[in-house]
């Protein structure tokens, strides 16, 4: 297998002096990393390291095998592939070539870590994420193989505790922070330019845009607060329901479809509630639970352009998806795989850079959609899909095939079941045996 050796001189937020020796792979791009000891970078053995380079490919050989990950798994058809994650800015930007110069050098003023993440977006190419930690919005460009953090985050535009991201059609940021209790808005560059919900007494949890509107969730009242997006002008709330099973009850995610409707995840009740932009309940979906079709800890949710429903469940650590029915399709990133999810957070759905994406794909598995699903904790922290269809094969035909054939064995299985109970009813019950040797003897 060819190789081609990089070296990152990376300051991490926990060990500065870490390093690391990074294989990249000529076959699959993907990079694997060894760490060399702190001790060998010390004054006067660092050129020592370099021999470590022929022990770092022999150690890193184990896991240099990229695995192809497909929800649901073999036999059945495949329908979501694990396609890479990041956990900081070396999964993104362009790897520096191994070299004299670059053993003097660092990049340690590039380098950014993703350390707590919980809301994202995607939208004009590029993946936004609310870290909460580091009160930062990262913003990713991974075809253009750029990390930059959110230029307008200083002075009257300073984040607090940023928790979720959107982003219009005209490539506007805005940022749910319930520390400052309102909502920012940044221009395409990041620039700040102003807030929503300023001196209301909310808590915003996460923010939604469509058309002239943005749609604010406030976990204080239960409730979506809306503005004019072009004015700044407060509208109106909705979300309130006499029937609990129809309001909105401690909601900590939100999402539009394009089409007027908006789809809330509720910590109280463990429901998705849809309504239109009025406030009409449209419907309710799930309870609480750890079964499919119910969510112990829904966090975040998509919609896509198909109607698809996407919702994240922090306890069951893994995405379900639905029909715009919302019928249960399938679920993926459940622990036990190397794609699997950490305690999951943000999702986001999009159809950008489909070629950029499609060449991390397996050969044959063709992407409809690209998923971001944020890990709050572990190396995985952003862990990207492909939703798709493996190429030559018609889908439906095979599904009806698999479910003709369902429906058949079940049907033999009941026939079994009754020529076996006829042939019961059939065989005349056997008389106890009055002389055996277990029988009482008579009386005297």
């Amino acid at each position: 297998m060819v190789m081609h050796i990089y070296l990152y001189w990376i300051y991490g937020a926990r060990n500065p002096t870490q390093q690391f020796i990074t294989v990249k792979h000529k076959g699959d791009g993907m990079n694997r990393r060894c760490v060399i000891p702190e001790k060998a970078w010390s004054t006067g053995v660092k050129w020592v390291a370099l021999t470590l380079l022929s022990i770092a490919l022999t150690a890193c050989a184990s896991q240099s095998t990229n695995k192809r990950v497909f929800w649901p798994a073999p036999p059945d058809l495949p329908r979501v592939q694990f396609l890479m994650s990041i956990k900081d800015s070396n999964d993104v930007m362009e790897s520096k070539t191994l070299s004299l110069l670059a053993l003097n050098s660092s990049n340690g003023d590039d380098f950014i870590p993703v350390v707590k993440p919980y809301g994202i977006a995607a939208g004009h190419g590029k993946i936004y994420i609310c870290d909460t930690v580091q009160a930062e919005v990262l913003i990713i460009d991974l075809p253009k193989k750029k990390m930059t953090r959110l230029p307008g985050n200083i002075n009257a535009g300073r984040l607090k505790k940023p928790v979720n991201v959107a982003v219009d059609e005209q490539g506007n940021i805005y940022v749910a922070d319930t520390s400052r209790l309102e909502v920012l808005q940044y221009d395409p560059e990041g620039s700040f330019l102003r807030s929503f919900g300023s001196g209301k007494d909310l808590k915003p949890v996460a923010v939604a845009v469509e058309g002239d509107f943005v749609y604010l969730l406030d976990q204080s009242s239960s409730q979506i607060h809306i503005f004019d997006r072009i004015s700044g002008d407060y509208q109106k709330s909705i979300g309130r329901d006499e029937d609990p099973r129809r309001g909105l009850s401690g909601p900590t995610n939100m999402a539009v479809d394009g089409k007027g409707a908006l789809y809330v995840s509720n910590f109280g009740t463990g429901k998705i509630i849809k309504l239109d932009r009025d406030g009409n309940f449209l419907m309710g979906y799930g309870r609480l639970g750890v079964n499919f079709g119910e969510f112990g800890r829904p966090r975040g949710v998509a919609v896509d352009n198909d109607g698809l429903v996407y919702v994240v469940d922090a306890a069951a650590q893994q995405v379900q998806i639905f029909d715009a029915q919302m019928q249960l399709l399938m679920f993926f990133g459940a622990p036990g795989t190397p794609g699997s999810l950490n305690i999951p957070a943000g999702i986001a759905v999009t159809g950008d850079n489909l070629d950029y994406y499609q060449k991390m794909a397996a050969p044959g598995f063709i992407l409809d959609k690209v998923l971001f699903v944020v890990s709050q904790v572990g190396d995985h922290m952003i862990s990207i899909y492909g939703l798709g269809k493996k190429q030559g094969l018609d889908y439906d035909a095979e599904y009806k095939k698999a479910l003709a054939d369902q429906e058949k064995r079940a049907a033999e299985a009941l026939e079994k079941a009754r020529k076996a109970q006829e042939e019961k009813e059939k065989t005349p019950e056997q008389p106890a045996d009055a002389g055996s040797s277990d029988s009482a003897p008579p009386a005297k």
